[in-house]
């Protein structure tokens, strides 16, 4: 039975403010959140920043860049509003002088919605500043036989003391790594700048930034298959407080120190055993810890290609050298071709 017309209107009006009330209501909102920070210059007597262009990148949960926004600083101070969303991350960078800085990244969330971030700057210079090393570590990730070769990984611990970028000579080059002996193809890692083989040394040409940053290169080196050894020494290119060498026993029959170096002991990496061999000291740039490895021909060893944690790094080293060029077989190419 259909109802009386009074009855039909009053339910059509009802459940259209009923429609209405669901749409007035407000959505569930982002909590909302607030980046602030100052930019602050860290060159002594230079004029303090003010008045520089600071940007926001927002990245998703992927990684990706969802959105860049930009403002001024006044008084050397920003402020970005932001959805504190635990999925997503924000870097606040700014350039002066040429060159990029960020702040470390940023995430908020409904309990910490706000953060405060520093970026320091720096004036740059090409006159050398007081640089050391504070660490030295080196270490033998794969022994490739059928072709009598070693990879290598170095990590250096760079210190830079002044308060100036060093941007190296005509050049741009900031720092010379010693090639060790047997060297046939080198490069770098990762990291700003780029990484090229001249005049016996593995040239950075990149900024050295004021603080502490940590030059991971690789290197492949050839020994002489029938001698069944090979004396591996690293120098190195400034004063240097700790210098040492890592090799997997399992590479070679006896992994002894040259002179000048010591043993450092045996450890145990994931079932891989490593003996590290350390400079007797602090080093004097051009001095170096060395190590001799007999017996590289596996004899009396199983394959080192064949598993644990080292032979994976290894293989992938490998890999990434092979894939990456030779620098060293184009620099003896062009030294071929001059003569």
């Amino acid at each position: 039975m259909s109802r009386p017309p009074a009855l039909a209107a009053l339910a059509l009006l009802a459940a259209c403010v009923a429609a209405l009330a669901l749409l007035a209501a407000p959505a569930t909102a982002q909590p909302t959140g607030r980046i602030e920070g100052v930019v602050r210059q860290g060159t002594a007597g230079a004029p303090a920043i003010d008045a520089v262009a600071v940007r926001l990148l927002t990245l998703g949960a992927d990684g990706a860049a969802s959105a860049t926004r930009e403002t001024t600083t006044r008084g050397g101070r920003f402020a970005f509003g932001v959805a504190a969303d635990p999925a997503l991350s924000y870097v606040v960078s700014t350039t002066h002088a040429g060159l990029a800085y960020l702040a470390p990244p940023v995430l908020l969330d409904a309990a910490l919605p706000t953060a405060e971030v520093e970026i320091v700057v720096h004036e740059t210079t090409r006159e050398p500043p007081p640089l050391t090393i504070a660490r030295t570590l080196v270490t033998v990730v794969a022994l490739d036989r059928a072709n009598a070769r070693l990879e290598l990984v170095r990590e250096d611990e760079l210190r830079h003391a002044g308060d100036r970028v060093y941007l190296g000579g005509a050049d741009g080059v900031t720092l010379r790594l010693p090639l060790p002996d047997g060297a046939a193809d080198a490069g770098g890692a990762g990291g700003e700048g780029e990484y090229r083989v001249e005049d016996g040394a593995l040239a950075l040409a990149a900024p050295l930034r004021p603080g502490a940053a940590t030059l991971v290169t690789r290197y492949a080196v050839g020994y002489d298959r029938a001698r069944d050894a090979h004396a591996l020494r690293i120098a190195a290119p400034l004063p240097t407080a700790r210098m040492e060498i890592d090799v997997p026993t399992r590479f070679a029959d006896d992994i002894e120190p040259l002179a000048g170096s010591r043993r450092g002991g045996d450890r145990d990496d994931g079932g891989e055993r490593i003996r590290r061999i350390a400079l007797e000291g602090e080093a004097r740039a051009g001095e170096s810890a060395g190590v001799l490895l007999s017996g590289l021909s596996g004899r009396n060893a199983a394959n080192p290609l064949a598993g644990g944690r080292g032979a994976l790094a290894g293989l992938a080293l490998a890999i990434a050298i092979l894939g990456g060029g030779a620098a060293l077989a184009r620099a003896a190419g062009r030294r071929g071709a001059a003569a």
